[in-house]
């Protein structure tokens, strides 16, 4: 298994005449949790965004330097073979108008994965790795726009994960959610790194403390810090890392 499941070299972002993201140096830890921490438009999610091409929606956007998804460059990667590897759960819920079955098999269709055999294997085995089967076996033909907002979370975390990704990219995913949902959801993210990759952008510095690995601390566009989550909280190197965990501002 590689050491980075995800790597930037010199990436620079730009959005018109807007530099977003300048001369960021990244990488990921293969199965581990790294979190992204910083105040609003910072560049968090903007970067987040580049490992699956989600910026290439915006128009006006230029891309300098390197992506790497384990040892390939990302820019010479087929967009629906990127986004089987590399999937994404976004600040809000976003299942589909369709039933929680339709869901879940939504994506094994759109990779030629389905078989009518192995569906429900599959769904089942992906809703009670986040701890739905139980709660959904007898409702998977009902409406998955009625279930409540941290199960609609779960679901689609549970629908990424019939294509068999590698690397998951959460977006603020607790934002929406109240205490509760939001602690079901971190210890969901606890259980999953031992077999994908996680990559978090989040508002919530206790969040990024409590559930990952790493840390990278954001500001202006620039990655100012990155290391060990105990020691980006407890002795960061950068006066601008400590300044923002100490609530001077951000």
């Amino acid at each position: 298994m590689d050491r980075f499941a995800l790597r930037t070299e010199k990436l620079n972002l730009y959005y018109g005449n807007l530099h977003a993201l300048k001369d960021v140096d990244f990488h990921v830890y293969s199965r581990a949790i790294t979190a992204l921490i910083g105040p609003s438009g910072c560049g968090k999610s903007t970067l987040l965004r580049c490992f699956n091409r989600m910026n290439d929606l915006q128009e006006d956007v230029r891309i300098e330097g390197d992506i790497y998804v384990h040892h390939e460059r990302l820019q010479n990667m087929d967009i629906i073979n990127l986004r089987k590897k590399v999937g994404m759960v976004f600040q809000r819920p976003n299942p589909f108008p369709f039933t929680v079955y339709e869901n879940m098999v939504y994506g094994l269709k759109v990779h030629g994965m389905a078989n009518r055999r192995t569906m429900r294997e599959i769904v089942d085995r992906c809703l009670h790795s986040v701890g739905l089967l139980e709660e959904l076996k007898d409702k998977l033909h009902t409406p998955a726009l009625e279930l409540s907002e941290e199960m609609k979370q779960r679901l689609c975390i549970a629908r990424l994960l019939t294509v068999e990704p590698e690397i998951i990219l959460l977006d603020e995913p607790c934002s929406a959610l109240d205490p509760i949902a939001t602690m079901r959801i971190e210890e969901l993210m606890i259980e999953l790194k031992e077999r994908y990759t996680i990559l978090i952008v989040t508002h919530n510095m206790q969040q990024a403390a409590r559930v990952s690995d790493y840390t990278g601390f954001m500001l202006l566009g620039v990655l100012v810090e990155f290391g060990d989550t105990s020691q980006i909280f407890t002795s960061p190197r950068d006066e601008r890392t400590e300044g923002y965990i100490t609530g001077r501002y951000g």
